[in-house]
């Protein structure tokens, strides 16, 4: 049974090119603009996502459509409500999430352009194959994995990098 999302209510046209909703609570339709790599989600209730990160090489930018996003910037929650924008530089420590009943669409972009959407893409494999399905240990090992083919586009503090690592290694070792 699929939840009829606030872009439908709204009469927003949303087809996710990427559908983690069942997975890990999000969906992302790509949006074309030039040297950047952007796109809207779709954050599902009461979601927290992704592990608390940088981008080494990139700066980001989150702009809030519906809804209400919670977002850590280095040491501290910032909300942001439909209409507020909050820009991530390169290197800072930052993740987001929806603590509310209700679903949130927030455009993101990312700049330069280095892999972030191919990262991305490969998650929606595993997600596709069934590897990924939740934040299990078979699954977590899986995005560990992601994570670490994907140094130059973000580097994990929370947990530590080192055990994002061991876990991509016990995810090679054990499910193939």
């Amino acid at each position: 049974m699929q939840v009829e999302s606030i872009a439908e209510k709204k009469g927003t046209f949303f087809l996710p090119d990427i559908d983690q909703a069942e997975a890990l609570g999000t969906q992302i339709q790509w949006l074309d603009i030039n040297n950047t790599e952007a796109g809207t989600v779709l954050l599902q209730p009461k979601t927290d996502v992704p592990p608390v990160h940088f981008h080494p090489h990139q700066e980001e930018l989150f702009y809030v459509k519906e809804g209400e996003l919670e977002v850590f910037l280095t040491n501290k929650w910032i909300n942001l409500k439909a209409g507020n924008s909050l820009k991530i530089p390169r290197k800072s420590l930052h993740t987001y999430r929806n603590h509310s009943i209700d679903q949130i669409v927030f455009d993101f972009t990312i700049t330069p352009v280095v892999r972030f959407r191919k990262m991305m893409e490969e998650m929606g494999v595993y997600v596709q194959q069934g590897k990924i399905r939740g934040t299990d240990f078979r699954s977590t090992t899986y995005l560990c994995r992601v994570m670490t083919a994907f140094p130059d586009v973000t580097q994990s503090v929370k947990p530590p990098q080192f055990f994002v690592k061991c876990m991509a290694f016990i995810n090679r070792v054990f499910f193939r």
